[in-house]
């Protein structure tokens, strides 16, 4: 199996179905209403929504980052300070982009994968190794998110 489809069927494993550790991102998200969506879990803290659009965001930088289109700087502050987009459209948005971006692992030439991504100093294997993990990583947390506002809800 040739890199770029393994990297593909590890970002679907963690965005669709099939995940070694537990559900995927899409079976958590399914089990998610707009109201638990939208409801941070803490004073302060991100709610699944706002993990999801993070998520979306990074995912459309990765899926759209080429020759002409370097990968944007990282800037902290600029990370979380999106408008909130509703959880309907939240939901469609994050599909194509997810998508688009196992389309585009998909495609990817295998001899470009040790090149340097625009504007970084690591590879697109790297980078698109790292879109997964990152998925995995913030589906942990809606994960504890929902199982909070889920006891919460029970308990009250």
């Amino acid at each position: 199996m040739l890199p770029t489809q393994q990297i593909a069927d590890a970002y679907r494993a963690a965005t669709i179905k099939e995940a070694w550790y537990g559900p995927s991102l899409a079976e958590l998200l399914a089990k998610t209403t707009p109201e638990l969506a939208t409801t941070p879990p803490l004073l302060d803290a991100h709610s699944i929504a706002r993990l999801l659009q993070h998520l979306l965001l990074w995912n459309e930088r990765i899926r759209l980052t080429s020759a002409t289109y370097p990968m944007p700087k990282f800037e902290a502050e600029k990370e979380w300070a999106e408008p909130p987009i509703p959880w309907s459209e939240l939901l469609s948005r994050w599909s194509q982009s997810r998508d688009g971006l196992e389309d585009r692992i998909r495609s990817f030439p295998v001899a470009d994968l040790p090149t340097q991504v625009p504007g970084r100093t690591y590879s697109y294997d790297f980078l698109y190794r790292g879109a997964a993990e990152h998925v995995i990583y913030h589906s942990g947390q809606i994960a504890m998110v929902l199982s909070m506002l889920r006891s919460r809800a029970e308990n009250s």
